[in-house]
């Protein structure tokens, strides 16, 4: 078990998924009762119906099923077995996700101007009107460094926690591009082109907004700090992003979370350039999670709405 561990800890997983990994391979081992290395794909086969004669639900089946491939990748690259008996080996109704409208580019630029004329230039007309000026600047400012954050979400379709996790020196505006890092985020660390209109709302909120924002703080954070062990900090964040998604809401009948966002992109990127250099864009780690933009998985989704939503 030790060296599952240490396989798992390579795979930088999260404690929480170690342990539940460890006590799958355990619950096994004990409804097995002989030695793992002679494991066959019958006997996963029986598992697995053995969990479904008990009630268990397809995702904890699921689960089970996923933590004994680690286990047996484990085992096979340390050559104490020759094949895998978990390989080829699926369960129905594991990858379906959730439906929701998936933007194209044009609609996904749209979004974006929509939000900049009428919240950014709505908020900056509000400046020339009188009293309050302190609070509108504020509310000013916030609409400019949403608007900066927005296009991060539609461009390099990046998830929340990479965008908070930003600092100012991955920008590099003179490259055009822009350095994710490998974070507390689950992916891979990669440099993606900047839009050529970003690089002008960057400059912008670079010179003139962020200086004037109370979030910025010593560690160069680009938008919203998230300082470690600062639970009043993550709250902030956490209401900042609520507030702007229902913004959008209100701005497209289609939107309905920023993770929509990211995953219109990644299917763009699939359809545009591929399996392989969509898994780069998007950081994921293996090409499975890539595999679910495919298209033919969209036309299944959109399929089920024809055959129980006909109308």
């Amino acid at each position: 078990m030790e060296q599952f561990t240490q396989y798992l800890q390579a795979k930088d997983l999260r404690s929480a998924t170690i342990d539940q990994y460890q006590r799958q391979v355990v619950l096994f081992e004990n409804w097995y009762s002989m030695e793992l290395e002679n494991v066959q794909k019958k006997d996963i086969l029986n598992y697995l119906a053995y969990l479904k004669n008990k009630n268990l639900e397809t995702i904890s089946r699921y689960n089970a099923l996923l933590a004994l491939r680690h286990y047996f990748d484990c085992l096979l690259q340390n050559k104490l077995i020759s094949t895998n008996p978990t390989n080829l080996i699926k369960l129905r109704g594991t990858q379906k996700r959730k439906l929701h409208h998936i933007y194209n580019l044009e609609e996904l630029e749209q979004l974006a101007d929509t939000y900049y004329q009428l919240e950014v230039k709505r908020t900056q007309e509000n400046l020339q009107l009188g009293a309050g000026q302190y609070l509108k600047q504020r509310a000013f400012n916030a609409k400019l460094r949403n608007y900066a954050i927005l296009q991060f979400f539609i461009h390099q379709g990046l998830q929340s926690r990479e965008i908070l996790e930003l600092k100012t020196d991955d920008l590099q505006l003179h490259k055009a591009s822009v350095t994710i890092r490998k974070g507390s985020v689950k992916g891979n660390a990669r440099t993606l082109p900047l839009h050529a209109t970003q690089i002008g709302a960057l400059m912008q909120y670079l010179n003139e907004v962020r200086p004037q924002l109370e979030t910025q703080n010593t560690d160069n954070t680009l938008f919203l700090p998230i300082p470690k062990n600062d639970p009043k900090a993550k709250k902030q964040a956490a209401v900042n992003f609520k507030r702007f998604n229902q913004q959008l809401k209100s701005l497209d009948r289609n939107f309905c979370s920023l993770a929509q966002l990211r995953a219109s992109v990644v299917t763009y990127w699939v359809q545009t350039y591929g399996l392989r250099k969509a898994q780069y864009f998007a950081g994921h780690k293996t090409i499975t999670s890539t595999e679910m933009y495919l298209p033919n998985i969209t036309d299944d989704l959109a399929e089920d709405i024809t055959k129980f939503n006909p109308f």
